[in-house]
């Protein structure tokens, strides 16, 4: 092998390990003897939140476009959930 593919093999070997680093550990919980990933806890939390504000802003608000509303409320509540807790 010449200088230049050693090089190229070398720069290749630190990229694919330096890519590789963040599938070391899934955030998961265990429920009841089964591994659940922390994003679906937050999307399961974030749908709950996104009903009981549902209930909040129909006292006070006419909402008026539901259908974006509520599906941006229910990312917004589980990024921030996701940020808060595991980041």
């Amino acid at each position: 092998m010449n200088a230049n593919a050693l090089c190229r093999l070398r720069h290749w070997f630190l990229l694919t390990t330096l890519s590789l680093t963040g599938c070391g550990r899934a955030p998961s919980f265990d429920i009841l003897g089964s591994f659940f990933p922390a994003w679906l806890l937050c999307f399961v939390a974030a749908i709950l939140l996104t009903v009981l504000s549902r209930e909040v802003l129909r006292r006070y608000v006419e909402i008026a476009w539901p259908i974006v509303t509520y599906p941006s409320l229910t990312a917004l509540f589980a990024f921030g959930l996701w940020l808060v807790l595991f980041r």
